[in-house]
């Protein structure tokens, strides 16, 4: 029986090329039966509408009596069980093989629009419709027929989620839990098999070993890998008890410690950052491995992570779950192939370190069989939540407040992700925080190119939290590590962790800006004239400017004895480390202004080139360039 949706004009073609081939071997003992739906993506029969075929001694012959409707619900799993039906009623009383062809999708929960009950995408596809892997495992049982196969012409059917709702509807299941090629499997050898006497066992065995020799050419080539397998699933009892008893002893141990001494386990670590590594290390493919191509996304080979989890947890005590869980897969396998002959994608479980239903916390998983055999999700969660707060205990000197006081530099900063500290990209570095003793910090901020200052207030709170407060706001900070040139914050909030990481530095590595801070008054003045600078001789009675480590300028100029000054208050400034080019922006009309500094005189004399580009006396816009002479006051 071939049910399949083309679901493209290429793939039209291709699939009932399939069925063709199969129907082309057929005889008095093995018979075949199709319905086909095709795009609509073309002009001709060939890829348009819905047909159904029975063939017989090598003759396809279309149904006349079927009617298929305008837009026939190929996903709609009430055809699938009438099909499966009427493939019986032609042929009584034979074993059934069930084909399913189209386009699949790896287990991933999602929520239909129209339905209050989660889905699970997979099997079937037409026009971005899906029919369910639980769909499709009811639709099977409504036919009441007993299958003896089921078998997927589909990519991407190998999750064990999967395998959890098609329990009980056949006694063997041939699929792949990676991409396939377009021509899938051999279906006329199948058949010769079967009609030389072979048990479907057998032929099914032979089937998959056939298309993994022919799929060989792809690996070695290097263009991609490929994975198929025959399982027994008939009843699977036995494997869901064992995987429960896993996944059990697994979450209760998560907060123990390892005790054994061989890497990769960590002595004294808990299990749960063994439990963590592993999964991470089965969830993340390799990019550079040409094998893992058509890998799907959002899984890891469940088997794989529990031999990873013993070894990198160093938990003793789940030997012999998994010993057993290896015995009866032992039975539950018939055969599994890799092109790269390995056996580390056996059965996939979806993996919610991606985003999928992270929203919903994680309901729509739950109700997917396959969890609540095993209880997955929970352990999943559990886990989760464990090692995303867990940190290793580091030096903290105390008291704190006297150990923090000095120079810091920022070195380091990252972004939790589950387990993992990952570093943020394009982190340039370079600010610099300075703990005073009056629990007063200044911050030398780096943005690009420039540089600028401010002072926020810091205390200590309970435990081992420090408080930075700038005006009303504040963020809280759980110090990590103090140690003598070491110093670690963790700020957390309601969707992210990050860690940055200091390094005592000396006073003595002061920035241009830090050098900048003080009050400055004009000593000298020279206007540029024919290219040549020129003393200005009439100085303005006073004049100087105050740099503040809050980052703000007060400025102040009285040209004469008896005329009233003029003071600009609270001009946030920046300096460009490299150039000396000071920006200030005006609050009141945030129009920039510009003008360059040096230091001279071992830090005490500034010189200010500025220009004038309005004269008040002529009434028009023009060019002046001065340099003024500072001296610290």
């Amino acid at each position: 029986m071939f049910y399949m949706s083309g679901g493209d004009k290429k793939h039209d073609i291709l699939l009932m090329e399939s069925a063709r081939q199969a129907a082309a071997v057929s005889d008095d003992n093995v018979a075949v039966t199709v319905l086909h739906k095709n795009s609509g993506e073309g002009k001709d029969e060939a890829h348009n509408g819905t047909h159904r075929y029975t063939a017989q001694n090598g003759v396809l012959t279309e149904d006349p009596t079927f009617d298929s409707g305008e837009d026939f619900p190929i996903t709609d799993p009430k055809e699938l069980t009438d099909f499966i039906r009427w493939s019986a009623e032609q042929y009584p009383n034979r074993h059934y093989l069930l084909v399913i062809g189209g386009h699949g999708k790896a287990f991933v929960p999602y929520e239909d629009e129209d339905a209050s009950a989660p889905k699970t995408r997979a099997t079937l596809y037409d026009d971005h419709n899906y029919m369910s892997s639980a769909q499709l495992g009811n639709a099977i049982r409504q036919s009441g027929q007993n299958l003896d196969a089921l078998i997927f012409n589909s990519c991407q059917q190998g999750n064990i989620e999967m395998l959890a709702e098609w329990e009980g509807t056949a006694d063997y299941l041939l699929s792949s839990p990676f991409s396939i090629p377009d021509f899938g499997y051999d279906y006329a050898s199948l058949i010769g098999d079967l009609q030389q006497g072979r048990s479907v066992e057998e032929a099914l065995a032979r089937t998959a070993h056939r298309a993994i020799n022919l799929w060989q050419e792809f690996h070695n080539q290097e263009k991609c890998g490929m994975v198929t397998q025959v399982s027994r699933i008939r009843d699977l009892t036995p494997l869901w008890e064992t995987m429960r008893q896993i996944i059990g002893a697994m979450n209760s141990s998560i907060e123990d410690r390892n005790f054994t001494t061989d890497a990769p386990a960590v002595y004294g670590q808990p299990y749960g950052q063994g439990y963590a590594r592993a999964l991470v290390s089965k969830y993340v493919g390799d990019e550079d491995d040409f094998f893992e191509y058509l890998r799907p996304y959002f899984a890891l080979d469940i088997v794989g992570f529990f031999h990873a989890a013993y070894v990198q947890s160093g938990n003793m005590s789940l030997a012999p779950y998994i010993n057993r869980l290896d015995e009866i897969l032992a039975d539950v396998i018939v055969t599994h192939r890799q092109t790269n002959g390995k056996h580390d994608f056996i059965y996939l479980v979806f993996n919610a370190l991606s985003i999928y239903d992270e929203e919903l916390d994680g309901q729509l998983y739950r109700e997917c069989r396959f969890d609540k055999l095993t209880g997955w999700r929970d352990f999943y969660d559990s886990l989760s939540d464990f090692v995303y707060n867990y940190e290793e205990e580091c030096e903290i000197l105390t008291p704190i407040s006297e150990h923090i006081v000095g120079r810091w530099d920022l070195k380091e900063m990252f972004r939790k992700r589950f387990n993992e500290w990952i570093p943020v990209e394009d982190f340039s570095g370079g600010s610099v925080m300075i703990f005073r003793p009056n629990n007063e910090v200044v911050r030398v901020i780096k943005g690009g190119e420039f540089t600028r200052l401010s002072i926020i207030h810091w205390s200590i709170t309970e435990g081992n939290k420090i408080k930075l407060t700038d005006f009303d706001d504040y963020a809280e900070s759980d110090i990590l590590q103090l140690a003598e040139n070491d110093l670690v914050f963790m700020e957390t909030n309601s969707y992210s962790k990050v860690k940055v990481h200091f390094q005592r530095a000396n006073d003595t590595d002061r920035t241009l800006a830090e050098r900048m801070v003080g009050k400055w008054s004009l000593s000298k003045r020279y206007e540029k004239v024919n290219g040549e600078w020129v003393e200005v001789e009439n100085l303005p009675v006073e004049a100087w400017a105050e740099f503040l480590e809050s980052g703000l300028l007060n400025s102040y100029t009285r040209l004469f004895s008896t005329s009233e000054g003029i003071k600009s208050d609270n001009i946030p400034w920046r300096v460009h480390e490299e150039t000396g080019t000071v920006l200030c922006v005006n609050p009141a009309d945030r129009v920039p202004s510009f003008f360059r500094i040096a230091l001279e005189d071992n830090d005490n004399t500034m010189i200010m080139n500025h220009s004038e580009n309005f004269n008040p006396e002529l009434e028009e816009q023009t060019t002046t360039e001065y340099k003024d002479i500072l001296i610290r006051n």
